[in-house]
């Protein structure tokens, strides 16, 4: 069976560097894989011929109405959530990131869709809600470009560093866990969009946390990660947009050896099971006590770091391609 898929993102570029980075875990990565599988691409053709039409992080009422004509035409229309957009949130340091506006454009662009693509088992789980065809497939990591690996040698270092990855305003929710790190006398990397601001908190600090910036681009992301030790990711749980986050943060940095200390998120438990390939903390002590464990016992880390990679395999391009593939085989059985 030949098999056609146009997808259509709200980008006319290419370039991973100037789009939000679901676009390119979502869409852009898997477009060779699925090729290499015999499922013909193509981006933004609303006009070309294709069996399905895939919406990624477009959904406003110019999508909707192209929806409703690729369906009149016979197309099978799949939309991606990569947010929660079923729940208002506010978010300290962001805002409101999905409000009233965002779930009324969510419910319109179900009506017309024949399947609902979820990043994270939570939003697929609220999803379900809505639309009776829901599937749950996870951002992915491409291991063809994610290729390094964390050498053994760089957990025995005298100093040990923490490294974190993310948009810049969102890097202050790692602020809880600032003075932990200071205390230990573990260093902090943040690769991010531009420089964040950083604050110890507490009613007496009145000067910036001192830490390594390192620039975000697609090309040389794989190589910093190397540049840290242990992946911190400290995130309320209070909201349902956090709540709704996928797996790709830690995932990430565990796909080439670097073990992960993170929040309870949905996603993040997922992957995160009997303290193998990292752990999760559920409170400021638990942080505490990871952190003192791995300083007293570097051998953690190394067995934590073996760990992540066999834990995370599952989760790379390769293997959840299958997924894709069987999803529109079976859209146009």
């Amino acid at each position: 069976m030949s098999i056609k898929v146009n997808w259509l993102i709200p980008v006319n570029h290419r370039d991973y560097n100037r789009m939000p980075a679901s676009i390119w875990i979502r869409c852009l990565q898997l477009i060779p894989y699925l090729e290499e599988r015999g499922i013909r691409c193509a981006v933004n053709d609303p006009d070309g011929k294709a069996d399905v039409t895939i919406f990624v992080r477009w959904q406003n009422k110019q999508a909707y109405e192209l929806a409703r004509k690729q369906k009149q035409k016979g197309q099978r229309i799949i939309f991606d959530l990569v947010v929660n957009y079923f729940e208002e949130a506010k978010v300290p340091y962001v805002g409101k990131p999905v409000t009233r506006k965002h779930i009324d454009e969510t419910l319109r662009m179900l009506s017309v869709a024949d399947v609902v693509t979820c990043a994270s088992a939570y939003i697929a789980q609220r999803a379900r809600e809505f639309h009776p065809q829901v599937e749950y497939l996870p951002d992915s990591i491409d291991d063809h470009h994610f290729r390094y690996v964390k050498p053994v040698e760089d957990f025995y270092r005298p100093k040990l560093r923490a490294i974190w990855s993310g948009v810049a305003v969102k890097a202050r929710e790692l602020e809880p866990i600032l003075p932990l790190l200071q205390r230990r006398d573990i260093e902090l990397v943040v690769i991010s969009n531009k420089r964040p601001c950083l604050k110890r908190p507490g009613r007496f600090w009145k000067r910036r946390f001192r830490y390594r910036f390192v620039s975000w681009r697609y090309e040389t992301f794989p190589g910093h990660i190397l540049d840290g030790e242990i992946c911190v990711t400290h995130r309320s749980i209070d909201n349902p947009y956090n709540k709704g986050h996928s797996l790709f943060k830690i995932g990430v940095f565990m796909i080439q050896g670097i073990p992960a200390i993170a929040s309870p998120l949905p996603s993040y438990q997922e992957i995160l099971k009997n303290g193998s390939g990292g752990r999760i903390c559920y409170s400021i002590g638990e942080w505490k006590e990871i952190l003192d464990e791995v300083l007293k016992d570097r051998d953690i880390l190394v067995q934590w770091s073996r760990q992540a990679q066999r834990i995370i395999e599952p989760y790379s391009t390769k293997y959840v391609i299958d997924q894709y593939v069987k999803l529109f085989v079976r859209l146009c059985g």
